[in-house]
């Protein structure tokens, strides 16, 4: 992993222990959601806290702005010429067509090399994904497609998808764990994250110490390696 210290590109190179990694959900750990940690910098000093704690660093007439997209289950099993292959549903276009990217099934990024304009992917239900050009060349990471068979991709999704995971995730954890307090509109591929922590509870405890809330929608793509 590299990270940007400053803007003279300046760059430190680090390893992330694989026990540092989110395998699995804080609640598979006995936390709850709002039990996770909480850094917070203020003025020149940090201090470590846990996320219950936030309403104690907000004072009233503060506004807390949250996305209320929820997330989609956009990860799909299936063939590409014969090969099985997981599909990610990322962004629905103007056009109708969908970004998507297709993986492998052991969670990694592939196979692109045999990703052409016109490759078709099957899917459940008798559902399929035609890839019509790369979103964004020269990348191929990402192509655009046309998914046929469902008039409603969305609704598909919820049948036969599941959230979308990573290599380092070794579990698969039911659609809830991926969903967030203020999900109120599908349409994100992967989970708003930043709103993960955010329990009902706390939620009334910031109203109740005076902290507005103001909902914006911002569907998240796909994101991760």
């Amino acid at each position: 992993m590299t990270v940007i210290v400053d803007q003279r590109n300046a760059a430190i190179d680090f390893v992330l222990p694989p026990d540092r990694e989110a395998a699995a959900p804080p609640e598979a750990r006995g936390l709850e959601r709002d039990e996770v940690r909480l850094l917070v910098s203020d003025a020149g000093t940090v201090e470590h806290s846990v996320f219950r704690d936030l309403p104690r660093f907000l004072r009233p007439g503060d506004l807390l702005v949250v996305n209320d997209s929820a997330t989609m289950s956009a990860a799909v099993d299936g063939r590409l010429d014969d090969d099985p292959v997981v599909l990610h549903v990322a962004t629905w276009l103007d056009d109708g067509r969908w970004v998507v990217e297709v993986r492998s099934t052991d969670g990694k990024p592939g196979p692109w090399a045999t990703l052409h304009r016109g490759s078709a992917v099957d899917l459940p239900g008798g559902v399929a994904a035609r890839l019509t050009q790369p979103w964004l060349p020269p990348a191929e990471r990402l192509w655009t497609a046309q998914i046929s068979g469902t008039a409603d991709v969305r609704s598909w999704l919820a049948r036969y998808g599941r959230p979308i995971t990573y290599a380092y995730v070794r579990e698969r954890w039911p659609a809830r764990y991926y969903r967030t307090a203020f999900g109120r509109r599908l349409g994100s591929a992967e989970m708003p994250s930043a709103a993960r922590p955010f329990t009902d509870r706390l939620v009334t405890d910031l109203v109740v110490a005076g902290v507005g809330l103001a909902p914006i929608t911002l569907h998240t793509g796909v994101s991760s390696p």
